[in-house]
């Protein structure tokens, strides 16, 4: 066992020394002839212990003494630890690739390859005290009227739901990503805003108001209000000005504005978004599935059309 132990760690260490290079090689015909049940005729095993006993030996002779005596005990130690941490460390790749998390899907454990979390980062929605903190897995489409909400392509089968707000920093990295994958796949697009943020209320009414002046407009103008400063989302003159250059009849657009029935609406879109249980923006939901925070693209193509697909 020590001889296959050796292998894998020196022939890591061999792509810096030259020296671990022959002792790699020296492992491996060690691990060769163990396999087939032949003894190393290297004495490669011999060589290692005597140099692992020797350095020990300099600082303790009980612990040196107690190393040679187990020596195979340890051995098989090390290589159930290694077993153990290699398969640990490759989930925890094949996590990262398929879900942006080392930990799984909305896990939001320490990563290696996204130590600030940002995958899985969210504008929170502020709790009432008697609230418990929800989780992804409260997270569902249950009992939400969809039909409430501006939609793409409503004959596909394939649905993604995105939940998301103007101002959110989180849902500004996710909405572009979200929007190749729709024009990637010819999925039912589902688009909800949800406002997490102070004074961001009021860009669910332009929304609003520009879907039902022209439906087809508001695909246009999302990704304006996504990536402008935000200090515009206030500016009601900005709002204007955006609606003119689209060709809306901005008369018939600040009547929305102010038409309870446009309130009304809003606000059965805002009730029924909260029925998912989200707790954060953006929330996005792949037939089905939550997917929490702003996720590469693969991981949402890999969620949609599978793993194979993506790879091909």
């Amino acid at each position: 066992m020590f001889c296959i132990a050796s292998f894998l760690v020196l022939s890591i260490l061999g792509i810096f020394s030259a020296s671990n290079r022959q002792l790699a090689r020296e492992a491996l015909d060690c691990v060769l002839r163990r396999v087939t049940f032949r003894p190393c005729n290297t004495g490669f095993d011999q060589k290692m212990k005597a140099k692992l006993v020797g350095g020990v030996l300099t600082r303790s002779q009980t612990a040196a003494s107690f190393i040679n005596k187990n020596f195979e005990i340890i051995a098989w130690i090390f290589i159930v630890m290694l077993a153990v941490s290699s398969f640990f460390a490759i989930r925890g790749v094949y996590f990262y690739y398929v879900y942006g998390s080392c930990n799984g899907l909305n896990q939001t454990g320490f990563c290696a390859f996204d130590p600030r979390g940002e995958n899985n980062a969210v504008s929170a929605i502020p709790l009432q005290c008697e609230e418990e903190p929800p989780t992804a897995a409260d997270l569902t489409l249950e009992g939400v009227d969809l039909s409430l909400f501006p939609q793409l392509n409503q004959d596909s089968e394939d649905k993604v739901v995105f939940i998301g707000c103007y101002a959110c920093d989180f849902s500004r990295k996710a909405y572009p990503v979200i929007m190749k994958l729709v024009e990637r796949f010819p999925v039912n697009f589902i688009f909800a805003h949800f406002p997490v943020k102070e004074k961001s209320d009021y860009t669910s009414l332009v929304g609003e108001c520009v879907y039902q002046q022209d439906p087809q407009v508001l695909w246009e103008l999302n990704p304006i209000l996504f990536e402008t400063e935000k200090e515009n989302l206030e500016n009601l003159q900005f709002f204007e000005n955006t609606v003119s250059d689209f060709g809306l009849d901005l008369e018939e657009f600040k009547t929305c504005l102010t038409d309870p029935q446009t309130e009304t609406r809003v606000q059965d879109q805002i009730s029924n978004i909260t029925k998912t249980g989200i707790f954060g923006t953006p929330t996005v939901f792949i037939n089905g599935e939550a997917l929490v925070g702003p996720k590469p693209f693969r991981v949402y193509a890999i969620n949609l059309a599978g793993l194979l697909y993506w790879l091909r």
